[in-house]
């Protein structure tokens, strides 16, 4: 088990993969998520090295204090490990809320050492995740919608049958297996949870943390680089908006994996596989690495 301690604290971090070619970065979902080391993002470690890490905060990283729940935290972080890794380039991806930090760090640090990027269900605008939420949810069983839009309104969300309805939803659009989801919600992380709750919201449907007006969709059209959306045909984070966002980044293509929701890498780890290695060969293809 490998960390690296920094002025933040401690990051749990796990590598695999040789060096050859230009290494990648994985930015896993959250806020307060964790990485897995046994991860099918591995699967991309056949002919460069794969770095994932799980953010101060969670899992067996550093807990950390409420003043440090913020974005600025995390892009802090993501500086310290690049430097301790000793990384001049690499290929920047993430899922879900990885998405927004790798855009954060693209933004906030100019670009510095960032080969290509790779948004994975990408959390961009708060509002257009719950506007597409909210269509979803219309999708839904009568019951199913009454429970949840009740408990909105009346701010019940630590609600067993809040709870229930959430499982209903994740099971359409987040992880399409009753085990993987039981899975997911028995895994410890007290300190990653509190995160969540306190940077996005009780559900992953309903952003009322500080995250809650989060919109960085005008600033897309600054990435200069190679860049790639990729979202589930089912997912949460719907292949519309994906398009949506890939139209206002320069040369950016889309990949819609069929058969997919959210959690892409647990339901079609070939496919998403073949796909972001097709477009890592096209970008170092062109600039001859």
């Amino acid at each position: 088990m490998a960390f690296v301690e920094h002025k933040l604290g401690k990051t749990h971090y796990t590598r695999k993969g040789r060096n050859q070619k230009t290494p990648i970065i994985w930015l896993h979902g959250g806020p307060g998520g964790t990485h897995k080391p046994d991860s099918e993002v591995f699967q991309l470690a056949q002919d460069r090295q794969v770095y994932c890490y799980t953010q101060v905060g969670g899992g067996r990283s550093s807990a950390t204090d409420k003043k440090h729940w913020t974005i600025n935290t995390f892009v802090t972080e993501l500086s310290l490990l690049i430097d301790a890794w000793g990384l001049d380039e690499f290929h920047l991806m993430g899922g879900s809320w990885g998405t927004t930090l790798a855009l954060e760090y693209y933004l906030r640090r100019r670009g510095k050492g960032v080969k290509s990027l790779v948004f994975q269900s990408p959390l961009f605008s708060s509002q257009d995740w719950k506007a597409d939420a909210q269509r979803l949810i219309k999708a839904l069983p009568a019951d199913t919608r009454h429970i949840i839009n009740t408990c909105h309104e009346i701010g019940a969300t630590d609600a067993q049958v809040y709870k229930q309805a959430m499982k209903v939803y994740y099971l359409a659009h987040v992880i399409r297996s009753k085990k993987k989801l039981d899975e997911m919600f028995a895994r410890e992380n007290p300190n990653g949870n509190r995160v969540y709750e306190y940077m996005w919201g009780p559900s992953e449907f309903e952003p009322t943390g500080t995250l809650k007006s989060y919109d960085k969709v005008s600033e897309l059209s600054q990435i200069k680089i190679p860049c790639m959306i990729i979202c589930g045909e089912y997912d949460e984070a719907t292949p519309d908006t994906g398009v949506k966002y890939a139209n206002k980044i320069s040369g950016c293509t889309f990949a819609e994996i069929k058969g997919a929701s959210h959690s892409i890498w647990a339901e079609k780890p070939a496919r998403i596989r073949r796909v972001i290695n097709d477009f890592l060969h096209s970008v170092e293809s062109d600039s001859g690495a």
